[in-house]
């Protein structure tokens, strides 16, 4: 590849990747904070949802005003949502288990 190749491509910007990162670092923080305080529902960590969507046209806008050549990372997107699916799964799975062990010792 020539050195004008590897230039245009270095400059193109890769819309989804910081959101993914943004995204799994705090939903992370998120869940570890729940571990040491138990106050925090899974229910209340997943109501920030909407922040993802936020998040990701933040970047889309911002790399459309500071850049041209800016591409649309299709496989970091999916990846998102996939993360997000996989969070309510597991907060559901929580709230099922909870419930059934409430049921139990009533």
């Amino acid at each position: 590849m020539s050195n004008e190749g590897k230039a245009q491509r270095d400059k193109i910007h890769r819309v989804g990747t910081i959101s993914l990162g943004i995204v799994l670092v705090g939903y992370g923080i998120a869940f570890l904070t729940r571990l040491f305080y138990p106050g925090l529902a899974a229910e209340q960590i997943l109501q920030w949802w909407p922040a993802i969507m936020i998040v990701l046209g933040a970047e889309v806008l911002l790399a459309g005003i500071g850049k041209k050549n800016f591409v649309i990372d299709k496989a970091a997107v999916v990846l998102l949502f996939l993360v997000v699916f996989f969070l309510f799964g597991m907060a559901g799975a929580e709230i099922a288990i909870t419930g059934l062990t409430r049921l139990q010792w009533q």
